[in-house]
Formats: C-alpha cells, structure tokens, sequence
C-alpha cells in the first residue's frame, strides 16, 4: 500500500496493520499543510495476477 500527499506525483510506503478483529487498517500522519490523500494497492494472487488500483483525492485535510 502507498499514500501520497501531493495528488499522486510522489508515492510513500504506507504499513497495512491487523486488528485484533482481523480487520486491516492504516496509521497515517496526515500533513501540516492542508491538501488531500491519495492511495495506491498493488494486488497479487498465488495465480500470478496482479492489479494497481488508485484512489485519488480520497479525503481531504484541513488544519
């Protein structure tokens, strides 16, 4: 998983952690200046498929 900060140009390794209830999630620091966050998972199967998908601008932050 990655995260970027600047609309997709630049792209930071993001740790994906489990919970205790299984579920997975992101701890991330959110810049100081406001902006939006975008993501990017880069998917493999034991098959050998792959697939990226992105989810740009998915929130917003504000400070």
């Amino acid at each position: 998983m990655k995260v970027s900060y600047d609309g997709g140009r630049t792209w930071k390794p993001v740790t994906v952690h489990g919970a205790a209830s299984g579920k997975a999630y992101l701890a991330l620091t959110n810049p100081k200046r406001p902006g939006t966050v975008s993501f990017r998972a880069d998917l493999a199967d034991t098959a050998g498929n792959t697939y990226t998908g992105t989810i740009r601008n998915a929130y917003r932050t504000v400070r």
